[in-house]
């Protein structure tokens, strides 16, 4: 909080925590970007703040990590979540059935990282969304060099590369 004083911390932080509230965040929540959704859009097409909460709450429970993975969820092209500079990008759309669901996008930065994210997979249902960003995260971990960001693990590999990493292979009989 701008402006306090040192010797303040200590009583501004348990306020904080008295109102239930936190002042740390995982490695997931940390990177959690959501836009306002159909929530409030007349043009989204998924419940970004909703899907996000659960994401970052699945991804918790499975998972601690040293960096961030920062996870972008926008509901609609308008993109005001920025879902092509996330390490996953989560644009919103739609199952032929009408569900809510995902295009899901990979390796996207800004910053010193700059780029955009490739598109992977999608229409994702966002009941199945959970599951499958835990077995794309559980990939990298048990993929990537030593130490490799997200970000560095997902640009090393080329599109064909990155489908057959993150994606189910049909069993062959």
């Amino acid at each position: 909080i701008p402006w306090s004083a040192e010797e303040d911390v200590p009583a501004v932080l348990r306020a904080i925590h008295d109102l239930g509230l936190t002042t740390s965040a995982s490695s997931f929540a940390a990177g959690a970007v959501a836009c306002t959704g159909r929530f409030g859009c007349k043009f989204a097409s998924s419940h970004t703040k909703s899907h996000a909460a659960m994401l970052v709450e699945h991804l918790e429970t499975a998972f601690t990590l040293a960096t961030p993975i920062n996870i972008h969820l926008t509901g609609c092209p308008h993109s005001c979540a920025q879902h092509y500079i996330g390490d996953i990008g989560l644009l919103g759309a739609s199952t032929e059935d009408g569900r809510e669901a995902y295009q899901v996008f990979l390796g996207g930065g800004s910053d010193l990282e700059q780029g955009l994210a490739r598109h992977l997979v999608g229409p994702v249902p966002a009941d199945e969304l959970a599951a499958f960003l835990e077995s794309v995260v559980r990939t990298y971990l048990e993929r990537r060099e030593p130490g490799e960001r997200f970000v560095h693990f997902t640009r090393r590999l080329t599109d064909d590369q990155l489908r057959d990493t993150f994606l189910p292979q049909p069993a062959v009989a």
